[in-house]
């Protein structure tokens, strides 16, 4: 269809500037029409009103007639004619936009602006000027307008997601889908195709494709498309999640994962065994599920929007772990599902590492505690590089039972005290140690002290009078046990035979309480404590002679070691045996180089600090000698004294500290 638009005549173009007065004059005339009226001052009723409107290439547009409401496309280019069946020319009918009837032309090819609504005013000359036909009278032009609802095309939102490793298919779903609106796919170059589901549906990828275009047309307008192309762009590798760790929460379960690639094309969902799984956002590394059932197994699975992908992680369950106490020991126990493969449990108390036991193993039973002492538990399955925690579960060591009747060992340090120790370690560490000796016909509760071995100053000991010890355990439950069998050290005695005390005659009592078939071996110390000899007493006679002391020790310190048959070693205390400090000092001697008595010298035994001072009968000093190999031969700084006393002054302090003096003369003689 093909109009024409031509320059109006003259004698119109003045009729048509006079309808506003016109139309000032007849107002009150049609102001009861005036409310089906579009502007104020249109003709209402008059059978010529109608013109329709066109595409530029003839479609009309009026889909639902030239009265019914009409949908224009924003910035589209459109035409209107004349409808009414009046024999007038179209150069003698002007068009505008809105009701000012400004500017008006005969053109009919019009602009639709961006918004609305839009009015298009027709202005036309009245064929019955004097009225009739029912035409108003004396009017020369007629003023008829339409109002139409101006809309944007429309322009869907696309959202594309691809499915399948490679992708085959994509899921295309409209993020702003009206019902108004119809919306047709193109993928590729192929054919336009219904899109009937614009919350998602998936689509086939035909072979070399590189995009997809998605239009969109309301129903009840025309020509006004909007369409959204979509360049494909291949989403990134991604392979199968890992589920690391799975940890039971008080209210829920607690999960690790790795591997998750966050891209809009992947889903990923955890699982349980039974029932819906739950999305995961793939920006997580944890995530927790509250309600969590303790009875499924659960797996983390890639999948995409048409369900091409399936990529299950490797599965874990949950552990279910319950623990209680009774008699000194806490008992765990601890259940999980069917469904992962298990190769160790690792059991933690208080955070550290208490046990593993094998994959099959569902109980154990913790003898290492305290009566009274809280302990927290934790069991981890391991299943290849992944783990799954249970709660940490918390209960406090009970006894109802006191503990055995302790066994002690007693032996004596070399400062002669007594350390006492249990035989054998307390089954609850921190029980304590309480302590009873008895030492002739006194018996002294010692102070409790944690520390072991328990350290005791029996004061003097013989082998008549012995200490022994008994103790008992009380643990932090209020339990206490019957005393234990008396624990009694060996006590040694030694005793010189001989004026020298050269002859030591030695006596002792046996261990008692600590074992049986005891062999001694009798040691021979220094001032430090050390070592000097040692050797076996194979005689069960007593007294037993000790072997020769040797010379040169003023003081013998003798210690009995006693080993049990089953190699217990205890030890008594030291006994010792002081021998007196012997000087010999000559009352004369000769230096006349007969080879006799020639020099003044010092004898005896146990010298070791000693000074020997000699005066002249003036008392100058003369002769002074620390050690025994210094000797006088009677000259006097150079030169042989004269026959005369001497007198002297010896000072030695033995062994044991005892300082001794002594005074005297001696005889220089020629």
């Amino acid at each position: 269809m093909k109009y024409e638009n031509r320059p109006a005549r003259v004698g119109l173009a003045m009729m048509l500037r006079c309808f506003g007065l016109l139309g000032c004059l007849l107002g009150l005339t049609i102001m009861a029409a005036q409310a089906q009226a579009v502007c104020p001052l249109d003709d209402v009723g008059i059978p010529g009103n109608c013109f329709q409107v066109y595409s530029t290439t003839g479609q009309l547009l009026d889909v639902a007639g030239p009265n019914g409401p009409t949908v224009l496309c924003a910035g589209t280019r459109i035409r209107v004619r004349y409808c009414g069946g009046e024999n007038i020319p179209r150069t003698n009918i002007r068009y505008g936009l809105g009701c000012s009837g400004a500017n008006t032309d005969t053109i009919t090819t019009l602009t639709v602006p961006s918004t609305g609504p839009l009015i298009i005013l027709q202005q036309r000359p009245n064929p019955f000027p004097a009225g009739g036909n029912g035409y108003p009278a004396n009017r020369l032009g007629l003023q008829y307008s339409r109002s139409f609802e101006v809309r944007a095309a429309p322009v869907p939102a696309v959202q594309v997601r691809y499915c399948g490793s490679p992708f085959t298919q994509v899921f295309v779903a409209i993020t702003n889908a009206q019902s108004n609106i119809r919306y047709e796919i193109q993928l590729g170059n192929g054919p336009r195709q219904p899109l009937t589901q614009p919350s998602g549906a998936a689509y086939p990828v035909p072979a070399g494709a590189a995009g997809l275009t998605v239009y969109a047309n309301y129903t009840d307008a025309l020509l006004c498309e909007g369409s959204t192309p979509v360049t494909f762009t291949a989403p990134p590798t991604a392979g199968t999640p890992g589920l690391q760790r799975l940890a039971v929460l008080p209210t829920g379960l607690a999960f690790t994962f790795s591997g998750l690639v966050n891209d809009p094309s992947f889903r990923y969902v955890l699982e349980p065994d039974a029932g819906p799984g739950t999305p995961v956002p793939a920006t997580s590394t944890t995530f927790e599920l509250p309600g969590a059932s303790l009875s499924s197994c659960y797996r983390l699975r890639l999948t995409d929007a048409c369900g091409l992908l399936n990529r299950p992680s490797a599965v874990l369950c949950p552990v279910d772990l319950q623990v209680s106490s009774a008699d000194r020991q806490n008992t765990l126990t601890w259940s999980q599902p069917a469904g992962s493969t298990v190769t160790a449990y690792d059991l933690l108390r208080d955070g550290q590492p208490l046990a593993t036991v094998a994959a099959t193993d569902r109980q154990y039973t913790d003898q290492t505690v305290t009566c009274g002492v809280a302990y927290r538990y934790q069991v981890v399955a391991r299943s290849g590089p992944a783990t799954s925690v249970s709660a940490e579960r918390t209960v406090t060591t009970v006894a109802a039972q006191a503990a055995p009747a302790p066994r002690l060992t007693a032996s004596f340090r070399l400062d002669n005290s007594v350390e006492i120790n249990l035989a054998a370690a307390a089954a609850d560490t921190a029980s304590r140690l309480l302590l009873r000796r008895t030492l002739g016909t006194t018996t002294t509760e010692l102070p409790f002290s944690r520390r072991r071995p328990v350290v005791d100053q029996p004061g003097l000991v013989t082998p008549a009078q012995v200490p022994c010890y008994v103790g008992r355990l009380t643990d932090p439950c209020g339990n206490a046990s019957a005393d234990g069998p008396s624990a009694c050290p060996p006590v040694l005695a030694a005793v010189p035979t001989d004026r020298e005390g050269n002859r030591i005659d030695l006596t002792w009592a046996e261990p008692a309480g600590q074992g049986s078939g005891w062999r001694y071996r009798l040691i021979l110390l220094d001032e430090a404590g050390q070592e000097l000899s040692s050797s076996a007493l194979s005689t069960a006679t007593q007294p037993a002679q000790a072997p020769a002391p040797p010379t040169d020790r003023q003081v013998l310190r003798y210690r009995l070691e006693a080993t049990s048959a089953a190699g217990l070693v205890v030890f008594s205390n030291v006994a010792t045996v002081t021998r007196k400090l012997l000087v010999i000092i000559p009352t004369a001697f000769s230096p006349n180089g007969d080879g006799l008595n020639d020099v003044l010298e010092i004898k005896g035994r146990f010298l070791k600090a000693f000074s020997l001072t000699l005066y002249d009968r003036n008392g100058v000093e003369v002769f002074r000698a620390t050690d025994r190999a210094q000797t006088w031969d009677g000259r006097i700084r150079g030169a042989l004294a004269a026959p005369q006393v001497f007198s002297y002054r010896f000072e030695a302090v033995d062994e044991t500290g005892q300082r001794i003096i002594q005074r005297a003369t001696v005889t220089l003689l020629r």
